[in-house]
């Protein structure tokens, strides 16, 4: 067959596509006037994003089992002037949004609602949620961290340090969407999506609620110049009622929020110092002895600690940690390490077995690194085991002890198994009070909790519950 336009548009007299491979005659056949469908779809697409339901309600389907047009003489004038301008998108968008149609509150309306309880007359505005994208930047910008940089490559949005960039400029990887995306009804990558569906499950409020990330802009939000400027409580409110809602507090919320304010002040916050283990990377210092620096490794599989959902991380490598052991990163700089805290002061004992099953690569090499003491010992293991074992090690509280394993020369085959038990061999000092006096990193590995984070002060926690309201994420 040559290439040719559909005859069911072009007629039974279409001719012939004659330049080159026909792609650009194809696209002006489809963005032509003797087309009734493209400048149709695309006036209905745009009016389905700023009404929240299209002029057709089925967007990819203008077919004869579809719904029909609930205006169809407006769906006709808005493509015809489409046309007519240009095919001029920016112009579209502002006959609708200047239209008194689009400007409507959504207050309901009990005659009108009675006679067209849908709102297919478009007698209101119909209230609308904001999608993921839109939420994310909202709780960025509210808190004065939007980066509005144009282009670039993607970044990833889900793990710590958490990128400012706009949200549609996040990396998808299409085999392994992150479960936030999914959370909040983001399209799917793989298939045609018209339109986005949205849901109300728990697991978007428990976001709201937990998420690192929103603590971030929560605490941002009080670190703004302008609300660390305000002379006193109720300025400060006002400041964070107009950066998140564009309105001032109501009487009867300032009265609330007083009362808020004054129970948290009589609130003592727990002890935030973290005992026990912990999962990162990091490097080792050869003049010094002892760690350069140490990271959390940001995803939880379930099984281990990685750099995100699939290994080898695009950013982190290889670097793993198990219950029983873990991978080696890819250099020196991604070594990884299990982190012990001391919880008092004490003398402790340290037994393990490092191991390298492998033929492959070079083995990797095993350091014990004190904070205060610096390295205490290293083993070079390669297709083989070394005990690890230390006795009467001094610790103070608060005091670190690393098992750090790095890949030596190259990160071949690195695979490892080393999971030491802690054992204090004297009695903890009081302020340990309640302490286990034994660490076993092989069992106590699926009971892990994770650092705890820094405490929020009176007005980060009132900052984050107004990031919670709904007012923040519908567009009334």
């Amino acid at each position: 067959m040559p290439r040719q336009f559909l005859e069911v548009i072009a007629g039974k007299d279409r001719k012939v596509f004659q330049k080159g491979s026909g792609r650009l005659e194809l696209a002006q056949a489809i963005a032509n006037r003797r087309n009734p469908l493209t400048a149709r779809v695309i006036v209905n697409r745009i009016w389905l994003e700023h009404f929240g339901m299209g002029l057709v309600s089925t967007p990819s389907d203008f077919g004869l089992r579809s719904e029909p047009p609930t205006h169809p003489e407006l769906l006709d004038y808005l493509a015809a002037r489409f046309m007519d301008e240009g095919w001029s998108l920016k112009k579209l968008h502002r006959w609708l949004m200047l239209s008194s149609t689009y400007q409507q509150i959504s207050d309901d309306n009990p005659r009108s609602a009675s006679l067209d309880p849908g709102n297919q007359l478009l007698w209101k505005m119909n209230r609308r949620r904001l999608d993921f994208e839109a939420t994310r930047d909202t709780l960025l910008a509210v808190a004065g961290k939007l980066d509005q940089t144009t282009g670039g490559h993607s970044v990833e949005l889900t793990t710590e340090p958490f990128s400012t960039r706009r949200t549609v400029y996040g990396y998808i990887d299409r085999q392994n969407l992150p479960n936030l995306y999914r959370t909040f009804d983001f399209a799917s990558p793989d298939t045609s999506s018209p339109q986005r569906f949205f849901t109300t499950v728990p697991q978007q409020a428990l976001f709201l609620m937990n998420s690192p990330f929103v603590v971030q802009q929560a605490k941002h939000l009080v670190d703004r110049p302008d609300f660390k400027a305000a002379r006193n409580e109720e300025q400060r409110l006002r400041l964070l009622y107009q950066l998140a809602f564009q309105r001032d507090p109501a009487g009867e919320e300032i009265k609330l929020a007083h009362q808020f304010t004054e129970s948290q002040k009589a609130v003592t916050p727990p002890s935030l110092e973290p005992t026990g283990w912990q999962y990162g990377y990091g490097e080792f210092d050869e003049a010094s002895r002892r760690i350069k620096h140490f990271e959390h490794l940001p995803h939880f599989t379930g099984n281990a600690f990685q750099g995100g959902p699939t290994l080898p991380d695009p950013k982190l490598g290889w670097v793993m940690l198990t219950a029983n052991g873990g991978h080696a990163g890819n250099d020196l700089q991604h070594a990884a390490i299990r982190r012990w805290i001391a919880p008092g002061d004490g003398n402790i004992a340290i037994d393990g077995n490092l191991s390298h099953d492998s033929e492959q690569g070079d083995g990797v090499r095993g350091r014990i690194v004190s904070s205060q003491l610096g390295e205490l010992g290293h083993w070079l293991v390669y297709h083989g085991q070394e005990k690890t074992k230390l006795m009467n090690v001094a610790v103070k509280r608060g005091e670190t002890i690393d098992f750090v394993t790095d890949c030596r020369a190259n990160e071949n085959s690195d695979t490892f198994a080393w999971s030491p038990v802690i054992k204090y061999v004297n009695e903890l000092d009081k302020t340990a009070s309640g302490q286990p006096t034994e660490w076993n990193a092989q069992t106590d590995f699926t009971n892990t909790i994770p650092p705890l984070a820094e405490s929020l002060n009176v007005w980060q926690k009132y900052a984050q519950v107004l990031l919670l309201a709904n007012e923040l994420i519908y567009v009334d």
